[in-house]
């Protein structure tokens, strides 16, 4: 059993990129040498940025989420988002990118769309 951290998020402009997604380059290299990370990935679906990260344990992955870079990012975020909703799944292996998308979508269209931050548009 992995633990996935699966944050989603549509910017409000794209000057938001530089503020937000390359800052999170380095915290996902931070992750990743990281006790516990077993796989970190960024990439583009559509029109949301998703940020995963995968974790032996969910004591791991919540100590990483408050600490350190991914706290400094966390409170930087929140002016550049449009949108942002994370979600974190029990998988029996590292998820490829289509089920963690999948699982997000489902995550968020239970919450008729509503992001921790904004709404989410498809």
């Amino acid at each position: 059993m992995v633990y996935a951290a699966i944050g989603g998020q549509q910017l409000k402009r794209w000057t938001g990129y530089f503020k937000i997604i390359l800052p999170t380059l380095k915290v996902f290299k931070a992750a990743k040498n990281t006790d516990g990370c077993v796989h970190a990935d960024t990439f583009k679906d559509g029109n949301v940025f998703f940020a995963v990260s995968v974790w032996e344990s969910r004591e791991k992955m919540q100590a990483f989420a408050k600490a350190g870079l991914h706290g400094d990012l966390a409170g930087l975020a929140m002016d550049h988002m449009a949108m942002f909703f994370n979600h974190t799944e029990e998988f029996d292996t590292v998820p490829d990118r289509q089920a963690c998308v999948a699982a997000w979508k489902a995550a968020i269209a239970a919450r008729d769309g509503k992001g921790t931050v904004g709404h989410y548009q498809s």
